[in-house]
């Protein structure tokens, strides 16, 4: 991404919409690591499959999760829906105390696993230094994203926090953008949102009038044209060009 199109971006901006997983938490490796062991609890008698039952969890082939995001189900009803998938998948029975046991063994594993990206405090420093308010903008539920702010030690980082709880329904609902602008304070045409969903974080953004910047860690591309990122220190440094050195006292 060349420095002119990132800085035209952040022309004007006074507040940054940060998505939570897989942006700023790796998320993906948490949920692995609960998984195996929510899947060792469930079916024990599998123990070389755990990892790879997690990881299909993850994975969502049936899309559950977005279907949870857009309000169409519930969050107990999402979370079943995707066990019933890996137990099919795996030629697997669905024990009648599943998801208790998925629960007893997900909950500590995926607290425990919860990590930063190392590139993250950059990017936190450097919008501190120049006084841009950051909320964040996540479809997860409250209550896990909490368990990963504490985690990490960030609830008191962040003044605005928006989850699905928030209007019942997440992204890419043009509502729930919106909102975050609200409670930010900031008109949405002023925020940008930055994510590592092209869905969620930059079309679906940019379609409620924000602007937004892909985080393609992976450097897959697209023939979109967004704006984006391999990591969120070039972020962060387009940051201190764009906004310039705090002022001192001379």
């Amino acid at each position: 991404m060349s420095r002119t199109r990132l800085g035209a971006v952040l022309e004007g901006v006074e507040a940054v919409l940060l998505d939570v997983d897989d942006t700023i938490v790796d998320t993906r490796e948490a949920m692995v690591v609960a998984g195996t062991e929510a899947a060792a609890a469930i079916w024990p008698h599998r123990p070389d499959d755990h990892r790879a039952m997690a990881q299909r969890y993850y994975d969502d082939p049936e899309r559950w999760f977005p279907r949870y995001a857009s309000g169409d189900v519930a969050f107990d009803d999402m979370r079943a829906g995707r066990l019933a998938e890996v137990a099919t998948a795996f030629d697997l029975d669905v024990p009648s105390d599943a998801h208790r046991s998925f629960e007893d063994a997900y909950a500590p594993a995926f607290r425990s696993a919860q990590r930063l990206f190392p590139d993250v405090p950059a990017l936190l420093d450097a919008v501190d230094r120049v006084g841009l308010p950051v909320a964040l903008l996540t479809n997860s539920a409250l209550s896990p994203t909490r368990v990963k702010l504490e985690a990490l030690d960030l609830v008191e980082r962040f003044d605005v926090v928006v989850t699905t709880d928030t209007l019942g329904f997440g992204k890419p609902d043009p509502r729930v953008y919106v909102e975050a602008c609200r409670l930010v304070g900031v008109e949405p045409a002023r925020v940008v949102c930055v994510g590592d969903s092209l869905e969620w974080d930059v079309l679906g953004a940019e379609a409620a009038g924000l602007r937004a910047v892909w985080l393609d860690r992976a450097g897959r591309g697209t023939t979109e044209e967004v704006t984006s990122v391999r990591r969120l220190d070039e972020l962060a440094a387009a940051i201190d060009r764009r906004f310039g050195p705090p002022l001192t006292d001379r």
